[in-house]
C-alpha cells in the first residue's frame, strides 16, 4: 500500500470520525457514489394466462358467412352479425338460462368500431360474452396493414430533400393504392394535455391523427432532435397570451379569449441553422413543456425569422414561455433521418418511412378508424374477453353501461387510452394495455351526493409504454368518482403519473410501480391534489420503485395542494430522486407503517394552504377568501349532510372562521394528520422536511431514520428481501409495525 493512498485513507476516515462526533448525521454514502438500493426481490409472481375453451353458442370465423346460423360448423362472418343474430334470439324467446357465449375463431377481423347498446345486454346471471376461441389470435383490428413489398425506396424531389446518407434507406409508398384519401388520414391536431387548440377558430380541433406502427410499435413523426431528448428554449421575446404568468398571476380574460396570440423566442444558433435548411415549415409542429414540466402541449410553428433567431408559435401557451423550456419540431420532412422516423405527405398520400428493421416479413399498419373498436353504449353484463384489440385513432375499448367485463385481452396501437369506462361494477381483469398514446384504464363511477360506491374495478392488468403522445395527466390507472379498485397491477415505463384519482372512498392497493414519471419532476408515481373534500382514499401495500430519469425528480406518493383525508399505509417505496412522500398542506392525513428506502427527502410535509391565508404566501390565490377555488370546493360540497357527516366526521367540524385561523378545525391548517411508524433508510438519516405547523396541529412520531449503510433488521437488504427479522432493531423505535404482504403485490 503506497504512502498516498494511506493518506486518503487516514483523511477520509478523518471525516467520517469528525462527522460521527459532531453528531452531524453524515452517512457514508455521503463520501460515495449512492448505488440505489434493490427493488423487492419477493413480490407475486404471475401465472402464464391460460384462456379456458368454453364451447359458445354462436361462432364467428373469417371464414364465415353471415346468412349462415352460427353454428360452429356454419359460422357467422363478423361479430356484428352475431350481435344481431343475439338480438333476434332476445326478441323471440329471450336470453336462455345463463346467458349466451359467442366464440371468436382465430384471425384477424377489420372493424371499425363494434358498437353495443342497451338492446344488447345480458342480465344479472344472464351475461352476453363475447370471446376469443381456439388456437390462435383473434385479433380486432382498427387499422389497415400495409404490404412490405409495396414500399419501394425514396425517389424524385423528396429524396433530394433528405440528407446524404439517409437516402439509400429510407422508403415510400402510395396510401391511396389502398383506397385510402386525405378524408381517412386525416390533418394534425394539437395533442397533449394542456394544448390550447379549442381557443381558436377554424379547423384546428379534430380526430387524433393516424400513426404507424412497425412490427407493433409506435413509429416517430419525423422530429428534430432525435430519440427523447429535447431542446430548450432561448431568450423569450414575447410570452404572447396566457392563462397565468408569472406563477399565481392569473388572467381574468382568459377563459373567454379567442384566438390568443402566439408566443415568440429565441431557437439558438445551431437550430436556427436547422431550419434555413427546410424547404417550408407549412404544418410543422413544436411540442414541449413550455413553462411547466407537468404541462405538455404541441402547437403549429406560425412563424421563423432566421435572420433574427427567432420561432414565433401559432398557439399560444397556457402559462407562457420561460427560457429554458424543453420542447422539440415534429413533422419535418428533412429531419426524417433515424430509423423509426415516418412522414405522410398529407397533400398526396405519400408516406416515407426509415425502417428500424429489416423489411421483409415485418407487420406494417397505419391507425384508421377514429371510433373505439369496442364500445359500449348503455349496455350491461356484456363480456369481452381474450381479444387483441389495436389501430384506433381514439380509446381502443369504450363502456358506457354496467356489469360490463373486459378481460385477458392484449389492447395496443391506439392514440387514446386502453380502457375508459364509466358506469357501475364494470371490471378491467388481467389485460395488457402497451403503447397506448394516452393512459392505460379510466374508471368514473359512484355518486358523490349520497357516497354510492361506483365498485368498478381494475384488478390483475399489466400496463406499460402509454404516454406515447400525450405526456402528462394520462395514468396508467385513472379513477373518479366514488368507491372504485385499482388492485394487483402491474405499471411501468411511462413519462408521467401510474395512478391518478379523484373523488371519494377509492382503494389503491397490491400495485407494483415502476419505471414511471420519467418526464416530469413535480409529479407523483400515485398522485390527487387540491380537495379538501375528497376524504376516504386509501392507498395501501404498493411497490413504488425506481421512477424518475435523468434531471427528472419525481415523488412517490403526491398528497398535493392541501387534499385532506388520505390513508398510505403499508406501502415500499425505493429510489425515489425527490420526495417519497409529497404532503402539500391538507389535514386528516394518514401515513403510517410505510417503508422509505433511498429517497432524496423521505417526507415532505408543507403548510401552503395555512400560509396562503396567514402571511400571504405563493398559494393564497387559491385560499384567501370564501370565493377562492379551495373554499369554494368546500363550500359547494354535501360535507353537512347527514350522510357525509356519518362518514366523515372529522370533515364536517372544519371552520372557515377567517377571524380564528388558528383553530385546528380552521379547514386549511394542516391539523389532525398522523405520520407514525415509517421506516426510513436514507442517504441521510432523517425524517425529510416538516414544516412548523404541522408539528403544532398534527402527530409526527416514531419514524425511525437509517443510513443506507445501514440495516434496520430487514431479512436480507441487499438482496432486496424488507421483511422485518423478529428481532430487528427498528422495532424497539416503533410503536408497532406490520410487516408488509410483499408475495401479494404485484399481479398474480
Amino acid at each position: 500500500m503506497t504512502a498516498q493512498l494511506l493518506r486518503i485513507i487516514k483523511v477520509l476516515l478523518s471525516i467520517i470520525l469528525t462527522a460521527i462526533m459532531a453528531n452531524s448525521g453524515l452517512c457514508l454514502t455521503d463520501l460515495i457514489r449512492n448505488p440505489g438500493a434493490p427493488a423487492p426481490s419477493n413480490l407475486s409472481i404471475p401465472e402464464e394466462k391460460v384462456m379456458e375453451q368454453i364451447a359458445g353458442d354462436i361462432y364467428v370465423s373469417t371464414n364465415g358467412n353471415d346468412e349462415n346460423d352460427g353454428s360452429f360448423e356454419r359460422p357467422l362472418a363478423t361479430i356484428e352479425g352475431a350481435r344481431d343474430k343475439i338480438r333476434r334470439i332476445k326478441t323471440e324467446t329471450g336470453l336462455p338460462a345463463g346467458g349466451l357465449t359467442v366464440c371468436v375463431m382465430a384471425g384477424e377481423y377489420n372493424v371499425n368500431s363494434l358498437v353495443f347498446e342497451d338492446a344488447d345486454s345480458g342480465e344479472e346471471g344472464k351475461p352476453v360474452v363475447y370471446r376469443a376461441y381456439g388456437d390462435g389470435e383473434v385479433i380486432l383490428n382498427g387499422g389497415l396493414t400495409l404490404n412490405a413489398d409495396d414500399f419501394e425506396p425514396v425517389k424524385g424531389e423528396a429524396r433530394d430533400r433528405l440528407t446524404l446518407k439517409v437516402r439509400k434507406k429510407v422508403m415510400q409508398t402510395d396510401l391511396t393504392e389502398y383506397g385510402l384519401t386525405a378524408a381517412d388520414w386525416g390533418k394534425l391536431y394539437a395533442t397533449g394535455a394542456f394544448n390550447t387548440a379549442r381557443k381558436y377558430d377554424g379547423d384546428v380541433v379534430g380526430a387524433e391523427a393516424c400513426e404507424l406502427f412497425f412490427n407493433d410499435s409506435r413509429m416517430t413523426l419525423a422530429r428534430y432532435p432525435n430519440g427523447d431528448t429535447y431542446l430548450k428554449t432561448g431568450e423569450i421575446i414575447d410570452i404572447g397570451d396566457c392563462g397565468e404568468y408569472p406563477p399565481q398571476n392569473y388572467n381574468p380574460d382568459w377563459g373567454n379569449m379567442r384566438n390568443p396570440r402566439g408566443g415568440t423566442f429565441k431557437v439558438g444558433e445551431k437550430v436556427n441553422k436547422k431550419i434555413k435548411n427546410w424547404a417550408s415549415i407549412e404544418d410543422v409542429w413544436i411540442f414541449g413543456y413550455f413553462y411547466w414540466d407537468w404541462a405538455d402541449a404541441s402547437m403549429p410553428v406560425k412563424s421563423v425569422d432566421t435572420a433574427a433567431g427567432t420561432l414565433t408559435t401559432g398557439h399560444a401557451a397556457q402559462y407562457g414561455f420561460k427560457e429554458g423550456a424543453l420542447y422539440y419540431f415534429y413533422n419535418v420532412f428533412e429531419e426524417l433521418d433515424a430509423p423509426g422516423e415516418w412522414y405522410l405527405d398529407r397533400n398526396t398520400g405519400i408516406l416515407y418511412l426509415y425502417p428500424p428493421a429489416e423489411m421483409t416479413g415485418a407487420e406494417i399498419s397505419l391507425s384508421v378508424t377514429e371510433q373505439s373498436i369496442i364500445k359500449v353504449s348503455g349496455g350491461e353484463y356484456l363480456g369481452f374477453y381474450g381479444f387483441g384489440i389495436k389501430g384506433s385513432r381514439a380509446d381502443a375499448v369504450s363502456i358506457e353501461g354496467n356489469y360490463c367485463t373486459v378481460k385477458d385481452c392484449v389492447i395496443s396501437n391506439c392514440a387514446g387510452s386502453g380502457i375508459v369506462i364509466n358506469g357501475w361494477g364494470n371490471r378491467a381483469e388481467r389485460n395488457e394495455i402497451m403503447h397506448m398514446g394516452k393512459g392505460g384504464i379510466n374508471l368514473n363511477g359512484g355518486e358523490r351526493q349520497s357516497l354510492s360506491p361506483g365498485n368498478n374495478v381494475a384488478d390483475n392488468n399489466y400496463i406499460h409504454n402509454y404516454g406515447e403522445t400525450y405526456k402528462t395527466y394520462y395514468a396508467g390507472v385513472n379513477l373518479g368518482g366514488v368507491g372504485n379498485v385499482c388492485s394487483h397491477n402491474e405499471i411501468s415505463e411511462a413519462p408521467h403519473m401510474a395512478v391518478y384519482y379523484s373523488g371519494n372512498d377509492h382503494l389503491i392497493e397490491y400495485n407494483n410501480i415502476y419505471s414511471v414519471v420519467k418526464q416530469s419532476s413535480d409529479a407523483g408515481a400515485i398522485y390527487a391534489g387540491r380537495d379538501i373534500t375528497a376524504y376516504g382514499n386509501i392507498i395501501r401495500y404498493n411497490s413504488i420503485c425506481n421512477i424518475g430519469s435523468g434531471e427528472f425528480t419525481p415523488s412517490g406518493i403526491y398528497f398535493d395542494d392541501a387534499i385532506a383525508g388520505q390513508t398510505a399505509f403499508g406501502n415500499i417505496l425505493i429510489n425515489i430522486p425527490g420526495n417519497a412522500f409529497l404532503i402539500g398542506g391538507g389535514r386528516d392525513l394518514k401515513v403510517e407503517n410505510n417503508i422509505i428506502i433511498n429517497a432524496r427527502t423521505p417526507i415532505w410535509y408543507d403548510e401552503r394552504a395555512r400560509e396562503g391565508v396567514v402571511s400571504q404566501g405563493w398559494f393564497k390565490h387559491h385560499v384567501e377568501n370564501l370565493d377562492s377555488g379551495m373554499w369554494r370546493g368546500l363550500l359547494n360540497s354535501p360535507y353537512q349532510t347527514d350522510i357525509w357527516k356519518a362518514k366523515y366526521p372529522q370533515l364536517a367540524k372544519v371552520s372557515h372562521d377567517f377571524n380564528d385561523t388558528d383553530n385546528p378545525y380552521f379547514a386549511v391548517n394542516p391539523a389532525f394528520s398522523e405520520v407514525k411508524n415509517n421506516i426510513i433508510v436514507s442517504k441521510t438519516p432523517v425524517v425529510g422536511m416538516i414544516y412548523p405547523s404541522v408539528y403544532r396541529f398534527s402527530t409526527v412520531k416514531n419514524n425511525p431514520a437509517y443510513c443506507l449503510t445501514s440495516n434496520p433488521g430487514f431479512v436480507d437488504f441487499r438482496g432486496g428481501n424488507y421483511l422485518l427479522k423478529e428481532d430487528a432493531r427498528v422495532l424497539k423505535k416503533v410503536e408497532a409495525f406490520n410487516n408488509l404482504p410483499f408475495e401479494n403485490i404485484g399481479r398474480y
